[in-house]
């Protein structure tokens, strides 16, 4: 039988045969190898695998819980938060970190190595925050570039707004972003980088109670990031919110009638020590802070020479002038180097130790005594019990009125200054001299008061007495409305002086403002009694000013401040309130129709109401004598 060729070709050479099997039981080694790595990835290590799987797509994300809502004392929202969009960046997820942290610089406007050293100094797996409240632009911007941006992300956030915008700016006070040195100090109350804290104003003072506490949410993220859904939430703790005993409509009125000064406004509530108004000039915008203030604009309040950062009312200390001459009268008649009724003669100037002080009035006011020498401001009175009193006496009697020590009303108050002998030594290392008496009885010398004492003060002597410690918060509350803290007035000491003594310091206060010849008669309000007392502190010496310059030709250091505080209604005070002028050039007379538009407003006194009648003024001053004085108090 032939063979055929085709058969022959077809027949495998043995050579290529063991290949094929070679490579056939390499085939089936390479799959059980598989099946077994296969085998022990699903179902030995599968657990393992699987919750490894779970983390990889999940993120942890702040949450900051909403501070207190504060309101002023008729229920007006004076603080409360708004949504804002902050951007956060987990190091951990970044792939190329100095691109990232370029391209975060420029969309935030935030220096490049200062932004690249903060996140440097973070924690790799905990968000950092790279900048609140950022505009929609740059929110667009990131979005649309989420994908070159590993580990960034943006969340909504609660943020502080001040509504009325300056209004009561530093009683408010503002925020800040925690330092490192606040984390540390505050390490047990859980404060986390990138947390706002109160700085300023009631904001720092009752941070204990307005912040909200902050913590993490797991939730599910896809490959960019984006948030799918919430795998642990974390449960919001709102802080308490405030009730203040701040009347804004009365806040709101004092500021525009102020407006035009540099200084302070204080209105008090006589008969327990509560904060109706609390003006500083020039004012604060608390919304600039609550977000983290630009560069450009802490630079313009740091550098301004009118200190807008700093709360006149409570930190800026001026020599009160002649409204020390109350606590003068008070020292004069309790330490009974006078009698009301004692007069002393103003011929113009009291002559002591070959110097002549001078009165403000030239010629001299005539024979004085307690009550005119208070309605008229004579230095030559107060000269003169000054001189028989000498300083120990009269800095005893002040500092029964709270005078040279703070009030107790804010953490970081500046308490004035009542000088005496010891404070001198230990101050200039030289004893107190006789002569230095005399200019502290008209409020000069060493002198020094805030506009919060000087409220304070005019407040205990409309009350009869009662020195209270002043303060702002009325309660604070939870959302459900449960109180959790509610203020209970304290009174710092009853005045140990003779009723009668009150009556006829309040008398000549009375007169000031209603008498022929008082100096504020631009106070008065008909119908309504209002007591007071003007002031013009001088800065310098007048040998270096030049008495008889117009105040608007000298430089502005070198002006006079103006003061004047007031109580009323005279029989049953309600509102206390001083008025300081910083440098204004003005006597304090210049500002008692302030004060008169203030107390009116407040007392809610009709235009159209009678004008009491000139024959009605000798029966008001016959009550003084009728009629035994207040007294007010625990």
């Amino acid at each position: 039988m032939i063979s055929s060729p085709l058969r022959k070709n077809a027949e495998v050479p043995d050579s290529l045969r063991r290949r094929v099997r070679i490579l056939a039981l390499l085939s089936a080694l390479i799959l059980i190898g598989l099946f077994f790595r296969l085998w022990n990835l699903q179902v030995i290590h599968g657990e393992k695998f699987r919750s490894l799987s779970e983390n990889n797509r999940i993120a942890y994300r702040i949450v900051r819980s909403p501070r207190g809502v504060i309101y002023d004392s008729d229920g007006r929202i004076l603080a409360d938060n708004r949504p804002s969009f902050d951007v956060f960046l987990i190091k951990e997820d970044v792939k190329n970190l100095t691109k990232t942290i370029r391209t975060l610089s420029q969309a935030t406007n935030r220096p490049t190595e200062s932004l690249r050293k903060k996140v440097w100094r973070a924690s790799p797996f905990r968000p950092f925050l790279i900048k609140a409240d950022v505009d929609r632009r740059t929110v667009a911007f990131l979005e649309e570039h989420r994908p070159e941006l590993p580990g960034v992300f943006i969340q909504v956030t609660p943020l502080r707004r001040y509504p009325n915008g300056d209004h009561a700016g530093h009683l408010l006070g503002t925020l800040g972003e925690v330092t490192p040195g606040d984390l540390v100090k505050l390490k047990k109350l859980k404060y986390r980088q990138g947390d706002l804290i109160g700085k300023r104003g009631v904001e720092f003072s009752m941070e204990n109670l307005l912040r909200g506490e902050s913590g993490f949410k797991q939730v599910e993220v896809d490959a960019y990031g984006r948030e799918l859904r919430v795998v642990r939430p974390f449960v919001e703790k709102h802080g308490f919110n405030l009730q203040l005993t701040l009347n804004y409509e009365l806040q709101a009125k004092a500021e525009n009638l102020f407006k035009e000064y540099e200084g302070a406004i204080v209105a008090i509530d006589p008969n327990d020590g509560a904060i109706l108004a609390m003006v500083s000039k020039p004012s604060l915008d608390p919304n600039k802070f609550a977000g983290g203030i630009q560069r450009e604009d802490w630079r313009a309040l740091r550098e301004n020479p009118l200190k807008p950062l700093q709360n006149r009312a409570i930190r800026s200390q001026y020599p009160p002038g002649s409204i020390f001459k109350i606590a003068m009268a008070f020292a004069t008649l309790s330490e009974g180097v006078k009698s009301p009724e004692d007069k002393i003669f103003c011929n113009g100037g009291f002559r002591f130790a070959g110097r002549v002080f001078q009165d403000w009035k030239r010629g001299g006011h005539g024979y004085m005594d307690l009550v005119q020498s208070l309605a008229q401001s004579c230095d030559v009175y107060y000269y003169t019990v000054g001189n028989l009193l000498e300083i120990e006496r009269i800095a005893k009697v002040a500092r029964l009125f709270g005078l040279g020590s703070p009030t107790g009303f804010a953490p970081r108050e500046k308490g004035g200054l009542i000088p005496s002998d010891a404070w001198k030594r230990k101050r200039y290392k030289e004893s107190w001299y006789k002569g230095e008496t005399i200019s502290v009885s008209i409020g000069q010398g060493f002198n020094l008061m805030t506009p919060l004492q000087a409220a304070n003060l005019i407040a205990t002597t409309a009350n009869g007495g009662t020195l209270w410690k002043p303060y702002i918060v009325r309660r604070a509350f939870g959302r459900d409305g449960k109180i959790a803290f509610e203020h209970k007035p304290t009174a710092v000491r009853r005045i140990p002086i003779k009723p009668e003594i009150f009556n006829k310091v309040q008398q000549g206060l009375w007169e000031v403002v209603n008498g022929p010849r008082g100096t504020a008669k631009k106070a008065a309000i008909p119908g309504v009694g209002v007591a007071g007392k003007t002031g013009t502190a001088q800065t310098v010496r007048l040998s270096v000013t030049g008495r008889k310059k117009k105040p608007e030709s000298l430089p502005r250091k070198f002006r006079d401040h103006g003061w004047f505080v007031a109580y009323a209604p005279f029989k049953n005070p309600k509102i206390a309130i001083a008025i300081l002028a910083e440098h204004a050039g003005r006597s304090g007379s210049f500002f008692a129709p302030i004060a008169r538009e203030l107390i009116a407003f407040y007392l809610k006194v009709r235009k159209s109401q009678k004008v009491l009648a000139s024959n009605d003024l000798p029966s008001l001053r016959a009550a003084f004598r009728a009629e035994p004085p207040r007294e007010t108090g625990p």
